[in-house]
């Protein structure tokens, strides 16, 4: 028996199966729901209230009102008849704060994944009465036999020359592979780089006659669903198939390639179809591109962390299930390791550290922290286990950088100062917001070395049910629609910070300044040592570098010292869609780059129990900090 679903405020209504899960019903319905879970019923984040009849497991994460007044868990509840559902402000996957901007470097070698190539055909005679093919061939300056083609393509062939008067474009995988042919002279050569995140997916539309920018879209990875990050979701293949991962990522990129179509058209006043795309570059971290191409992610998650490969072949959209030209080549930038994926090598060539005779280093903050450091001669690389904290996961009022999210924080004599994203009421902060916090709650004494809040007289200070906590925005500023199911009913709706929250943030930064110190000392080389620091990845672009130095997230140095990348990975997939040259310097960055493996290194866990404080347990190693200190006293 099947029942009708509707989620408001968006207003979607669904028809599904008895026993569906809500979650999975909002994902049927276009409904974007947080599960950073993956579905397990452990985060408390896909709290929606629900009218009609629903199979629902008691649960600590909905207090007893909540309860009462219709409150249950996505994911755990199973559709019984009709339903309506409204998702509160916290639960929805809002509009994201999603980096798409990155640096479109100058290329002097343009040699494109495929190549377009105009041929006015002699027409056949009884003197001349080669075949199609093999006349393609010949203008071509090919020898007979020397062009491949595929059988789909071959099909094409006699109706596009007669109806072009033997006038076509080619278009060509290197010199001997006839991938598509089109009528007359083509005046569009496209393709597509696409950076495959964990959070979200960026995909840019590219001239490949001269490398500009047509075009970009992005959007959430629709595999969100299945959880927040990399292990959960290898997790959810585990306990049921890569087949729902990667038809969910599948549908992102390809709602992204009909975003681009749409852009196209409205700008231009012309028609982009799939087929107009003829190559593709992929750059993601090694669990998202085998999540992709669904092959079995288990390896990357057991020791000794092995991927099932970190080179994909060159594959075909039509066989990977992009909606672009089928024949078209797929390039999946190449990986290092399991947790040093495609997407830290495109971070490599956009920020060009393997050609540079200075050593420098690049650190991308995310769940995972991947850390490269060296120059063109050398590279170590390695991860680190950061942790969701950064991703909102694990802080009580946490939450990914979109709409309602308190990004910057300042705090001045007592009184908060904030931002949002988007600039309405804040229902929740973000990571460079968290940082910030931290950061100016450390330097005004309200938090001690230690990551403890203090400061007891402080009237935002008070005791919570897990000990002291911070009120960063009282409950007539924020927009949290219920607030949070721990908070007594005095107390709902308030933006808190817990020591709980602090901590996992100091673990976080401590894991990542840890992973970048011991990477330096296995080749004898301290911070002060750097030319430069790159920070890259969507997270790291919108720190307040000085603050991330206050907390010890990142070392002191002097600010001009940090470059930010922008969208790293992005760039780095353009670059190896257009330039053969950057193809061979990212298999040369997989040859020779070290992998360093810290979970077997206890300089590693010496050195992040050392980092276990505000900014370290070495003040001298931080002494821009120390003196900003010292002078407030």
């Amino acid at each position: 028996m099947s029942y009708s679903v509707t989620f408001f405020p968006k207003n979607s209504t669904v028809e599904v199966e008895e026993g569906t899960t809500l979650l999975d019903s909002a994902v049927k319905a276009g409904v974007s729901i947080n599960a950073v879970c993956g579905g397990e019923g452990k985060c408390g984040r896909c709290r929606v209230i629900v009218e009609g009849a629903v199979d629902s497991p008691d649960t600590s994460l909905i207090n007893p009102l909540d309860w009462e007044n219709g409150y249950r868990l996505a994911c755990q509840s199973k559709v019984r008849s009709d339903l309506i559902v409204f998702v509160p402000h916290e639960a929805q996957v809002g509009e994201h704060k999603i980096l798409t901007t990155f640096h479109v470097a100058e290329l002097s070698d343009l040699s494109p994944l495929v190549s377009w190539k105009y041929l006015d055909l002699p027409r056949p005679t009884l003197d001349d009465n080669l075949g199609d093919l093999e006349r393609i061939e010949r203008s071509l300056g090919l020898a007979h036999g020397e062009l491949d083609a595929q059988l789909k393509v071959l099909r094409k062939l006699p109706d596009v020359i007669r109806s072009s008067d033997w006038n076509v474009s080619v278009v060509l995988e290197g010199e001997h592979n006839l991938i598509d042919i089109r009528p007359g002279e083509c005046l569009r050569e496209l393709g597509l780089a696409v950076d495959v995140g964990t959070t979200t997916v960026v995909a840019a539309l590219i001239d490949m006659r001269n490398g500009e920018v047509l075009s970009q879209a992005s959007d959430y990875n629709k595999q969100i669903v299945c959880g927040e990050d990399v292990l959960s979701r290898i997790a959810f293949c585990e306990d049921r198939s890569v087949e729902r991962p990667q038809r969910l990522v599948l549908d992102t990129i390809n709602a992204l390639i009909s975003k681009i179509q749409v852009d196209i058209k409205a700008r231009e006043e012309c028609n982009l179809t799939g087929d107009d795309i003829s190559s593709i570059s992929v750059a993601g971290n090694t669990t998202m591109i085998h999540l992709l191409l669904g092959l079995d992610p288990r390896g990357i998650r057991y020791d000794p962390y092995v991927p099932l490969t970190n080179l994909p072949p060159i594959l075909r959209a039509g066989d990977v299930g992009i909606e672009i030209l089928p024949q078209a080549p797929v390039y999946f930038v190449p990986g290092r390791a399991s947790y040093v994926g495609g997407d830290i090598i495109a971070d490599v060539l956009a920020s060009e550290l393997h050609t540079s005779l200075e050593t420098s280093l690049l650190i991308d903050v995310g769940t995972n922290g991947e850390i490269v450091l060296g120059n063109r001669d050398w590279m170590v690389a390695c991860s680190c286990s950061a942790g969701p904290a950064f991703e909102g996961g694990e802080v009580a009022h946490g939450m990914r950088a979109m709409m309602g999210a308190i990004d910057s924080i300042q705090l001045k004599q007592g009184e908060i100062e904030y931002t949002t994203i988007g600039g309405g009421k804040p229902i929740g902060i973000c990571g460079s917001g968290l940082i910030d916090l931290i950061a100016e709650m450390f330097k005004n004494r309200v938090v001690d070395k230690k990551g403890r809040i203090q400061d007891l007289n402080n009237p935002r200070v008070r005791m919570g049910d897990e000990g002291s906590e911070f009120v960063v925005a009282w409950a007539e500023e924020t927009a949290v629609d219920g607030g949070s199911p721990d908070c007594p009913d005095g107390r709902r709706g308030d933006i808190i910070i817990t020591d709980n929250d602090i901590q996992n943030i100091i673990r976080t930064k401590a894991a990542v300044y840890a992973a970048a110190s011991v990477l330096l000392k296995s080749v004898d080389l301290a911070f002060e040592d750097l030319s430069q620091v790159f920070v890259a990845g969507g997270f790291g672009n919108y720190l307040d570098i000085g603050k991330a130095t206050v907390i010890g997230l990142l070392p002191d140095l002097p600010e001009d010292k940090f470059v930010f990348l922008g969208n790293g990975a992005l760039a780095g997939a353009r670059l190896t869609l257009l330039s053969e040259t950057k193809r061979r310097e990212a298999s040369m960055v997989h040859e020779r780059m070290t992998y360093f493996e810290l979970s077997t290194t206890q300089a590693f866990f010496d050195e992040f129990s050392s980092s276990l404080f505000l900014p370290h347990t070495d003040i001298s190693k931080f002494p821009n900090v120390r003196k900003m200190l010292e002078t407030s006293g």
